[in-house]
């Protein structure tokens, strides 16, 4: 799979909506065709070696674990995000999850809870954002925690120059 051509169309996404969302973005669509291109290869290798299944299981948790990671990363690259936005970055992944859980058999699904852990950062007040930072920071790239506070900050900052 191509993660800088999923990172790349990550990236031309407007997270700055004023409007909720419907349909998930093109990359996801995009990601759930590799995953299905690459069910197909394993199960035409399969049809001449056997695949023990903690092979299997291990093939998609690793490939799993790794696409959380690049909705990390696509997430984190979000320079600007309206709650719209975040709610729109939710689908996406909810939207995937789904998807996904329909044909692999591991529970839980690997890096799911990073990435919903992630997003749900967004939602919190400032103070929260404090104690989830001290809690996370570990968790996430800088990258990836800067994109949150400077999303959530610029939020506080408006709520704050409106109640003025």
């Amino acid at each position: 799979m191509s993660y800088g051509a999923v990172l790349q169309l990550m990236g031309n996404v407007k997270w700055e909506i004023k409007e909720l969302m419907s349909e998930p973005n093109s990359y996801v669509y995009v990601m759930l065709q590799e995953m299905e291109a690459m069910q197909q290869k394993i199960s035409v290798v399969s049809t001449f070696v056997p695949i023990p299944v903690e092979v299997y299981q291990m093939i998609w948790s690793l490939s799993i674990n790794e696409l959380c990671q690049v909705f990390l990363e696509g997430f984190g690259s979000a320079r600007k995000c309206t709650h719209e936005g975040r709610a729109w970055m939710q689908l996406d992944f909810q939207q995937f999850i789904v998807q996904v859980d329909k044909f692999i058999t591991i529970k839980p699904i690997p890096g799911k809870d990073v990435v919903e852990n992630f997003i749900k950062a967004y939602y919190l007040t400032e103070a929260d954002l404090e104690q989830w930072l001290r809690e996370n920071y570990m968790s996430y790239t800088s990258k990836q925690l800067n994109s949150v506070i400077n999303c959530t900050t610029g939020q506080f900052s408006k709520m704050m120059q409106r109640s003025r």
